[in-house]
């Protein structure tokens, strides 16, 4: 009786763990999406706007973008295809994401082009856009309507709402099962163009009205731990006055109405379809960069300043990620990455460098996902790769590997791609530890020093530094990075590319002296990781380290190196 009760169970857990839903699981601010009961780093890319639009362009982008490495593609779909007629919905477009992405083994991350995609209306179907009586669109300030929709119509977020909802129970018919897709973006990149807030009469007239209760009562309640931005701009002495007499008499007041008119309407849409099928959601947003105001930018779209708005206003939602098309990458990140946001990358600029961005987001910032744009753009070999690199067949088992034996040919995110696919469940374990961290090298910075808790100072200086690799003597050098995971006690993992790593003792100033203790290389290993097992390809103690005096990689190739460390 009692193996009977007993098998019962266990069957009633796997049957559970079958049908479990993707989540967001967090430590600290780090985050990972767990899927089939397994976490995963969505190491992706993003497709341009309208690359999975059509069977044939979604068959042949996704065979490449399984050859290049990814686990996760970023997909559009879009609202005029999912109901070109009022009332009547087509799923093909989002079946055929469904059916190529099981086929090449990814996961997806859908996003949603409704009302809005890039602040304007463009993706939703014509008869919406026709129909501006009963879908009314916002206005500028001398009362001109834009090609925006309103985010105060009723009209518009029901029928936003009932399409988005339609594609939440499609999910949840179609693929619980499977868990193909494991998060939704809702809208893309929403703000006012060209004004910091819509200008129409209804807007207009709630700007002057008391901003709402649930609002001041969030933020009377986190006041401790506010964005600086919100605590400098909020009068939290005052109740029941207008946004202007609440947050400053100027266009940045106007902005943070807007960002809640939006995180409002959006709270709506993610609620509802979460309802249905309870899967993590986020929403993206374009920078406040390039010194731009308001309107020259899209105005109130979830920056980070404005975390404290999207948490009051849209509680659905569980991240704000971050669109970075500007120079200053870790400053990007840094500014996304709060105690109350994990880092999400959705869109990057698509560059070689985005290999060394990559590790960095991942090992200095516990990055859940890292996502290129336009990915399908991008080459799985060099450009002088003698090949073909569209044509050429290679199984995923061979990608995964393929860092160590076609490092010459690949491209450089692919190699990166590999071994981040190799180290996954390694980096995930030490995902918000001190047991990893990563460097980003570049022309401000050819050096960077890490503190390990053995009390280790491993100083990380770009390859071209020792002078000995084609190159180094040019003025400008390519990025490098690394990531440096803490396997065990003074034993090390470092993945990345044209670094070079020596170590000394942190107590210890950098020029030694009498009696300062000194640290050697015990053992160092080109390595593959197995089901988060190392395994050896090379010993590397000699003329690889200089005779033990440092671990280095060479621009150029992607390598993990496992090394160990000991203090004589």
């Amino acid at each position: 009786m009692n193996c009977r009760i007993i098998l019962l169970l266990l069957l009633q857990l796997f049957v559970f763990s079958a049908v479990a839903q993707p989540r967001l699981e967090r430590n600290g601010s780090a985050a990972h999406i767990v899927a089939n009961g397994k976490p995963m780093l969505m190491i992706g890319g993003e497709m341009g706007n309208s690359s999975a639009s059509t069977h044939a362009d979604v068959s042949r982008h996704f065979a490449h973008l399984s050859r290049l490495g990814l686990n996760t593609v970023l997909a559009p779909v879009t609202w005029e295809l999912i109901e070109p007629r009022e009332g009547e919905f087509d799923m093909s477009s989002l079946d055929d994401i469904l059916t190529e992405a099981r086929r090449n083994n990814l996961k997806v991350v859908l996003l949603w082009f409704g009302a809005w995609k890039n602040s304007m209306s463009c993706y939703a179907p014509e008869w919406f856009k026709r129909d501006t009586k009963r879908f009314p669109r916002a206005h500028t300030i001398d009362g001109k309507p834009v090609e925006e929709a309103s985010s105060l119509s009723r009209n518009v977020l029901e029928a936003d709402k009932r399409a988005f909802c339609r594609i939440m129970q499609h999910l949840k018919d179609n693929d619980a099962k499977d868990q193909t897709v494991v998060m939704v973006q809702v809208e893309n990149e929403i703000g006012m163009i060209d004004v910091p807030r819509d200008y129409s009469a209804d807007a207009t007239k709630l700007y002057n009205s008391p901003v709402p209760k649930s609002l001041t009562d969030y933020l009377d309640a986190h006041r401790k731990s506010l964005h600086p931005y919100i605590a400098q701009r909020y009068k939290a002495e005052k109740r029941n006055i207008s946004w202007a007499e609440t947050f400053g008499n100027d266009i940045y007041a106007e902005e943070i109405f807007q960002t809640w008119t939006y995180a409002t309407y959006v709270e709506q849409i993610a609620s509802a379809g979460r309802a249905i099928y309870n899967i993590p959601m986020y929403v993206n947003v374009a920078l406040d960069s390039r010194g731009r105001k308001p309107g020259q930018y899209p105005s109130g779209g979830p920056l980070a300043q404005f975390v404290d708005i999207w948490h009051a206003a849209a509680p659905a939602i569980d991240v704000l990620g971050v669109d970075i098309y500007d120079k200053g990458l870790a400053a990007w990140l840094d500014k996304y990455h709060l105690s109350n946001n994990p880092l999400f990358v959705p869109e990057i600029r698509l560059e070689d460098k985005d290999a060394m961005y990559a590790l960095y987001a991942f090992g200095h910032h516990s990055a859940m996902g890292f996502c290129p744009f336009s990915i399908e753009d991008y080459p799985l070999y060099q450009a002088s790769a003698a090949a073909d690199w569209k044509n050429i067949d290679l199984s995923q088992d061979d990608q995964l590997n393929a860092f160590s034996s076609h490092s010459g040919n690949l491209s450089p995110l692919a190699s990166c791609y590999a071994m981040l696919r190799q180290a996954e469940p390694l980096i995930i374990q030490r995902q918000g530890t001190n047991d990893m961290d990563a460097v980003l090298l570049t022309d401000e910075q050819r050096e960077c020093d890490i503190i390990t808790p053995d009390g280790i100072r491993l100083t990380v200086k770009h390859s071209y530094s020792l002078g000995w690799e084609p190159g180094a003597k040019d003025e400008h050098w390519p990025e490098a990075a690394c990531i440096i995971l803490r396997m065990a006690p003074s034993d090390y993992l470092v993945i990345g590319s044209g670094v070079v790593l020596t170590y000394s003792d942190a107590k210890a100033d950098k020029v030694w002296k009498k009696g300062d203790a000194r640290i050697g290389l015990a053992k160092c290993e080109l390595v593959e990781v197995d089901d988060a097992k190392l395994n050896v390809v090379r010993h590397l103690n000699g003329d690889q380290t200089h005779q033990g005096r440092h671990v280095r990689i060479p621009v150029g190739d992607f390598q993990m190196q496992h090394f160990r460390l000991y203090r004589y």
